[in-house]
């Protein structure tokens, strides 16, 4: 069983069936852009808000 939406939302609506490997590239896809999404969120916090003195 697949959910159509991430998340925990286990409705009957909400679900499908899917066979292993469409399941596990589907898995794979939504890891993929949580962890771009995380890393991106990281990146920010460290990115520069004012320009460095020596390329004024």
């Amino acid at each position: 069983m697949d959910h159509i939406v991430p998340g925990d939302d286990h409705r009957e609506i909400n679900l499908r069936a899917l066979c292993g490997f469409h399941h596990q590239a589907k898995s794979s896809r939504e890891g993929a852009l949580a962890l771009a999404v995380q890393r991106r969120r990281i990146n920010n916090r460290f990115r520069r808000t004012e320009a460095h003195p020596g390329l004024l």
